[in-house]
């Protein structure tokens, strides 16, 4: 007991004297002290405090008849390296699939939909309650990280929640599935006071206090396989290529480790720390987005070497390091922030088109200038049939672009943030933004054929399709099924 006071009173030093400027930072790091300590207190093979219990409901499983409709595996961020993740069901699967189910699920702290985010901030909100990533289904369940710690499995039919896991850290990621394995990532955005006096002054520095780990847990229960842990925040998604994973951290490196037994193969050193930039994979090579120094880097699968990195001027903030890239074709797509020159609207983003092979610039495409955005600046590019789909959370404006040539092909103006990638099916691009609403664009011409008010916002969340259903988690720490059939305006398809 002596011990566990000791351990929580040297966190709440720390607690005071690092710069706690929000609510979203002082309520992450003090629950991580309470959780610390609480966890010395318990006995047994599972030291979970009781305030924050993992859940196993196994009645809430999936029939498994109906979960054979479903992928198998989800390997990368939003399912491929093109970022699309959707998937038409067959004409025998059952009715219900293919029509679209509709339900809503709250995770532990979530605030009503059609209320105002917490303190009447919404990078606040994010930060704390909010699951801003993204969902994976598979096999008949949904999985989602929480900003709260935890990662969910839910019942993709019904909404059920099949079982919990806490992380003892914000869990930003897009669950990965290999096999019966769940890969979850964990970390914060956070500098303690040090590390912040280390960055002031220009020197390297560590992001993300608290325990920062990759999870592999069981896909049906819940039950932790193996823990990896990193001095840096490992916030972004990790890549999974034949058994292997793929991740840059906090800490200014690129990890690779064995998906099966969570040993590391190697560790490669770029100095730059990783933001939200969930790497891909293409060539044999990983791209993945660094900041400070700013760089957008090729690392070789099977060495760790780094075979180039290519940056632009005027990079603002994590600049080239919140964007997870998309690959097709010999081509890797990444949008940065840059500083526009215009005191009225000071910055931009830009969307970068790379050989991937040798990181040549093939194109970029300015869009407008704008106000500076909260928390992420940039939004996920999405590759489709040789079309490159990105909106601008500056502009608030959703454009498609030749992957080969980077002309555009057309601008929609959607009036709000736009951090997520769309999803794409029969002729429509599903996008969820800022507003809390979804919208359906035809992707020949950019008109805009219906949008659905969900209510809360959303954040880098690229939406799923599942046969006749939309699934996609929100910053108010909600995950909505929706038919597709209720977002597209009839008179307008």
């Amino acid at each position: 007991m002596r011990r566990d006071r000791i351990l929580l009173a040297s966190v709440l030093q720390r607690l005071s004297m690092a710069p706690l400027t929000t609510t979203a930072s002082f309520i992450v790091l003090l629950t991580l002290a309470v959780a610390a300590s609480s966890a010395h207190a318990q006995s047994g093979r599972n030291p979970v405090a009781q305030e924050f219990p993992n859940q196993y409901l196994p009645k809430n499983l999936p029939d498994p008849h109906l979960a054979e409709y479903f992928p198998h595996e989800w390997t990368t961020y939003a399912a491929n390296m093109g970022r699309n993740a959707v998937f038409p069901l067959s004409a025998s699967a059952p009715a219900s699939l293919r029509s679209g189910v509709a339900w809503s699920f709250a995770g532990a702290g979530a605030i009503p939909l059609n209320g105002p985010p917490l303190d009447g901030n919404f990078k606040t909100t994010a930060y704390t309650i909010g699951m801003p990533v993204g969902v994976s289904v598979v096999r008949g369940i949904l999985y989602v990280g929480d900003d709260n710690g935890y990662t969910y499995a839910l019942n993709a039919m019904t909404g059920k929640l099949i079982w919990s896991h806490y992380g003892w850290n914000m869990n930003m990621s897009n669950p990965l599935v290999d096999g019966d394995r769940v890969i979850v990532s964990t970390g914060n955005a956070y500098f303690n006071y040090a590390k912040t006096m280390q960055y002031v002054k220009g020197k390297r520095t560590v992001r993300g206090p608290g325990l920062n780990s990759i999870y592999a847990l069981d896909r049906t229960s819940g039950r932790e396989i193996w823990t990896f842990h990193t001095p840096g925040e490992i916030m972004p998604t990790p890549v999974d290529v034949d058994g292997f994973l793929y991740v840059g951290t906090g800490d200014g490196h690129v990890y690779k480790v064995d998906a099966a037994t969570g040993k590391q193969v190697w560790k490669t050193n770029i100095e730059s720390f990783v933001s939200m930039s969930s790497p891909v994979a293409g060539d044999g090579y990983i791209f993945v987005g660094g900041t400070y120094p700013n760089y957008f880097y090729a690392l070789d699968q099977k060495t760790g070497r780094i075979a180039w990195k290519t940056t632009i001027p005027g990079l603002v903030a994590t600049g080239i390091s919140d964007c997870t890239p998309a690959y097709a074709d010999g081509i890797v797509v990444q949008e940065a922030t840059i500083e526009s020159g215009d005191p009225s609207d000071p910055v931009a983003n830009v969307l970068l088109a790379l050989d991937a092979k040798t990181g040549k610039l093939l194109w970029e495409q300015r869009m407008r200038n704008g106000p500076v955005p909260p928390a992420m600046k940039t939004a996920t590019p999405m590759i489709a049939a040789g079309i490159v789909y990105e909106g601008s959370p500056v502009s608030g404006n959703y454009h498609a672009f030749d992957l080969k040539t980077g002309k555009k092909l057309w601008t929609a103006h959607l009036g709000s943030q736009i951090r997520a990638g769309a999803a794409v099916l029969d002729g429509v691009a599903y996008i969820p933004y800022h507003s809390g609403d979804i919208a359906a664009i035809r992707i020949s011409d950019g008109k805009l054929l219906g949008k659905k008010y969900i209510g809360g916002s959303f954040g880098p969340s690229s939406p799923v399709i599942a046969g006749g259903t939309l699934y996609v988690s929100n910053v108010y720490g909600w995950v909505t099924a929706i038919p597709l059939g209720q977002i597209i305006t009839p008179s307008t398809h």
